[in-house]
């Protein structure tokens, strides 16, 4: 249908919106190609790929993801099918870990100023503008939830990337990837133990506490 077609929509969109949504775009786009062209983060996705592939990363993505993906289908929120759920989670988990760290790195003078502003906007794309963009074209209007939605999910950003950051030292003790000198590159040797999994409990506990009390289901 004519409707349907996302330039078609555009044009019927709220002039506040419309300028909101060209903003979102030009910015997301701008920072992709930026990212893409900056040397140092490219030359670190290979060893970024190995530290998110450590089978403990996968071992939690892997229940957390098929939860998130299908569970809307049972909660009174017509904004979250499979294509928000499935696709915001991808997006945490390939972008949140670099993001969380890069933005440790800024402010402690160990990166530049744009690798933060690169990490804001994939916190912004990830959780607020995926959700914004795919809701426009499904239902032909800009949500009403996107505020909502933008003040509360950037937190659940930043906890899947606290959570996937975490590792244990030499000794055992739980830490921070980001702090090590070499990160992003996986650490060697990839130790976790019982510390760690109980260090891995908070953030954990924070997603899961919005996804079941913050939401109205249908059971």
């Amino acid at each position: 249908m004519e409707s349907n077609r996302p330039w078609s929509i555009a044009v019927h969109l709220p002039y506040p919106f419309l300028v909101y949504l060209v903003i979102w775009i030009a910015v997301s786009a701008a920072v992709f190609v930026g990212a893409a062209m900056d040397r140092r983060i490219r030359s670190e996705m290979r060893a970024y790929l190995g530290f998110l592939c450590m089978p403990w990363k996968i071992a939690v993505l892997v229940p957390a993801a098929l939860f998130v993906t299908f569970a809307g289908q049972f909660a009174f929120d017509d904004t979250w099918d499979v294509v928000t759920g499935g696709g915001m989670s991808l997006l945490t988990y390939m972008t949140a870990p670099w993001a969380v760290g890069m933005s440790y790195l800024v402010a402690t003078g160990r990166r530049p100023l744009r690798h933060a502003f690169i990490a804001l906007v994939a916190c912004l794309f990830s959780a607020s503008w995926f959700y914004d963009g795919w809701l426009l074209l499904r239902d032909g209007h800009y949500t009403p939830m996107w505020l909502p939605n933008l003040l509360l999910s950037p937190f659940l950003y930043v906890a899947g990337g606290a959570l996937w950051n975490l590792e244990a030292d030499a000794e055992g003790k739980p830490i921070f990837g980001f702090f090590r000198k070499d990160w992003p590159a996986p650490p060697k040797p990839p130790q976790v133990g019982r510390r760690l999994a109980m260090v891995c409990l908070p953030p954990i506990m924070v997603v899961a506490t919005v996804l079941l009390f913050c939401v109205k289901w249908r059971f």
